[in-house]
């Protein structure tokens, strides 16, 4: 299936939930090598991705959303920037002239379908509508495929990023693209 750039939609605030399942899932899927004490990951899982934050973000002007619906109209996956917060080396521009790619989740029946690419290029276009020079993102070192899409849409690794989940610390790293 080939999805275009008119096929992604805005979410509203009642779409905070749904997002948040798809959220928690898709990372609980992807880290699921990772042993998480489960209270720590409950904990991550209810503070990063919980229903009053993407309702919240959804609100917020500095954050930008697509998601993605099947036939039934579920929600399959999203794709979230907003202002990048992530360890920047020295030499990167200034932050206001940043943007990051927070979250770009799908379930697995989305993968392989053209979602992401399609995602991709809105994440893009939208990071230059906000005056961006470069978009940054941070991967898991261990997500091959992540790595693999990001690499294939011209981003490149610059840095690490420590992302902590309660008391484990996960080695990311940052990539990037200039716009």
């Amino acid at each position: 299936m080939s999805v275009t750039l008119t096929e992604l939609d805005i979410p509203t605030q009642a779409d905070a939930a749904e997002i948040s399942s798809v959220a928690q899932a898709s990372f609980s899927e992807a880290f699921a090598a990772v042993s998480y004490p489960p209270a720590d990951l409950a904990a991550f899982l209810d503070s990063a991705m919980g229903v009053a934050t993407y309702a919240r973000q959804i609100a917020d002007s500095d954050y930008g959303f697509r998601i993605a619906r099947n036939m039934a109209g579920a929600i399959t996956g999203f794709a979230k920037t907003g202002p990048n917060d992530l360890p920047m080396p020295a030499g990167e521009p200034p932050l206001g002239l940043t943007r990051e790619l927070h979250q770009l989740y799908l379930l697995p029946e989305a993968k392989g379908t053209g979602i992401a690419d399609a995602m991709m290029a809105w994440v893009e276009d939208e990071a230059r509508d906000h005056g961006a020079v470069a978009l940054y993102l941070s991967v898991y070192i261990d997500n091959i495929r992540a790595q693999r899409f990001y690499a294939r849409h011209g981003y490149g690794e610059i840095g690490k990023n420590p992302f902590q989940v309660g008391t484990v610390i996960d080695d990311d790293r940052v990539w990037k693209k200039g716009l």
